[in-house]
């Protein structure tokens, strides 16, 4: 199973499904002042399990008895039968009024379901099923929808989706578009045109006033991240087009009552573009509201005026000068690392950097250690837009010794004999000198970091993550906007 399309969708929309009119009410716990929970049967598998549940996630306790007593309904239909008896009974006590025992009880199933579906899918669809007969609410729809996606069951996922959307789940929009964009790349390893146009019209829907903030979000930040796929593929006029469309929704995102992050990344996203959406006065707000480096050079705001990391500006200042300087054939070991939703923001970022070494006549060794083919077809068209050839490409999306193999006969040491590499491609790298820095792309990142590091080889991080290497790289793009630092 692919985990990495459920991870996908989660990441796009959030973890929990949150209320609308059509919902009930949502709250996020118990403590609702005059609304009561329903008198407790506390020798029960599902009280034990909510009650649990209400507890912090790093609790002992939590940690230690939750998943014992979850893991029999997945598998015994008896316990499975006697958990739905008690989540029906707590669902007795809703009122207009006081939705809450209803509430905490799709909580619970959901809990339940999405832990069950982990060893036992069957049992976590049987749960909902059994659910359904007491519950009326999108919800179920669209924790179904969640559980087959992960299955790559799009096309049941997509109905089930659309049953909740149809329902008035606002959060279900954001959930289908992901689930018919998921069924586009489905089985293609690149872009044809058209392919996400179904979701994107999915997600082009306007708010009536009514929308909570975090389902607005839900669905302006996956209408954005559609239109931004689509752009890394095109060019011209219609990249142009999709990108001022996708501008219109990173202002919107930009402002409160958007949470700080979300502002941050939609700022960021309107600086990196700011002259081919024309958002003059993106780069100073992410210069002023969020620190953003790139931004601040961009649009000459002095470091000086507080707050801005003087440090890694001063190792980004010193890389480019390294840049700059490299020599003709000098070795650019370029890595890249991570699933397709991991390496699609950086692609365009990335290719402008790489045009910018690219005409320093360098040789480019392309290190692929992507997960999935989708996520090599970026690299690629990192290469594609920068108008430049690797002189090799190293596919070792599994190999872990590739690296430490590549670096120690870069480096000039002795090839560590589980060197994976084959005859030829060691012989090629051998007679590449001298080295000049490692461009490392995408996420977890750590382990080529280390062996780098480990021949004091200069590295240059492109990751919206800080790294967690003891040493880390000797410079950090951590926005698209810093690529402002090299490519004006």
């Amino acid at each position: 199973m692919k985990w990495a399309a459920w991870a996908l969708l989660a990441l796009a929309v959030g973890c929990k499904e949150t209320s609308s009119p059509a919902d009930g009410p949502r709250d996020a716990g118990p403590r609702v002042g005059r609304f009561d929970l329903p008198p407790t049967r506390d020798d029960t598998r599902f009280v034990k399990i909510r009650n649990l549940l209400r507890e912090p996630p790093e609790s002992t306790n939590r940690a230690t008895k939750l998943y014992p007593l979850v893991a029999p309904v997945c598998t015994d239909s008896a316990a499975r039968e006697d958990f739905l008896e008690v989540a029906e009974w707590s669902t007795s006590f809703s009122t207009e009024e006081n939705y809450l025992p209803t509430q905490l009880a799709i909580d619970t199933i959901e809990h339940v379901a999405t832990a069950c579906f982990r060893t036992g899918p069957d049992g976590a669809l049987a749960l909902l099923e059994g659910a359904e007969k007491f519950v009326t609410s999108p919800r179920l729809d669209v924790i179904r929808a969640r559980l087959l996606a992960a299955r790559e069951d799009f096309a049941g996922a997509e109905a089930a989706a659309r049953r909740a959307m149809e329902a008035g789940s606002i959060h279900a929009i954001a959930l289908t578009a992901n689930i018919q964009a998921q069924r586009a790349r489905d089985g293609r390893e690149g872009y044809e045109p058209g392919m996400l146009s179904e979701a994107i019209a999915t997600v082009s829907v306007e708010p009536d006033g009514k929308w909570q903030a975090i389902d607005l979000t839900a669905v302006l930040s996956t209408h954005a991240r559609l239109l931004a796929e689509r752009a890394v593929w095109e060019t011209g006029d219609a990249e142009k087009k999709t990108l001022l469309e996708a501008a219109g929704i990173y202002r919107r995102l930009s402002v409160s009552p958007f949470i700080a992050a979300i502002r941050t990344r939609a700022l960021d996203n309107l600086c990196f573009d700011a002259e081919i959406v024309a958002a003059p006065d993106a780069c100073q707000r992410a210069a002023v509201e969020t620190l953003n480096l790139g931004a601040a050079v961009r649009a000459k705001v002095p470091l000086d005026s507080g707050g801005f990391d003087t440090k890694r500006h001063a190792a980004l200042e010193e890389m480019k000068a390294k840049l700059a300087s490299l020599e003709r054939g000098a070795v650019v070991l370029w890595i890249a690392r991570g699933d397709e939703s991991e390496l699609l923001e950086w692609v365009r970022p990335a290719a402008e950097l790489l045009e910018v070494i690219a005409k320093k006549k360098v040789r480019v060794v392309v290190v692929d250690r992507t997960s999935t083919k989708r996520a090599s077809r970026l690299v690629d068209r990192m290469f594609e837009l920068a108008g430049a050839e690797p002189t090799r490409r190293i596919d070792a999306q599994r190999d872990t010794f590739a690296m430490p193999c590549i670096t120690a006969i870069l480096a000039d040491r002795r090839t560590p004999t589980a060197c994976p590499l084959d005859d030829a491609t060691k012989k090629a790298l051998e007679s590449m000198r001298p080295f000049g820095v490692g461009v490392l792309v995408g996420r977890d990142l750590d382990g080529e970091l280390d062996d780098l590091r480990l021949y004091e080889l200069p590295s240059l991080l492109l990751s919206f993550r800080q790294s967690l290497s003891k040493k880390g790289p000797d410079a950090w793009l951590k926005s698209v906007s810093d690529v402002h630092l090299f490519a004006p």
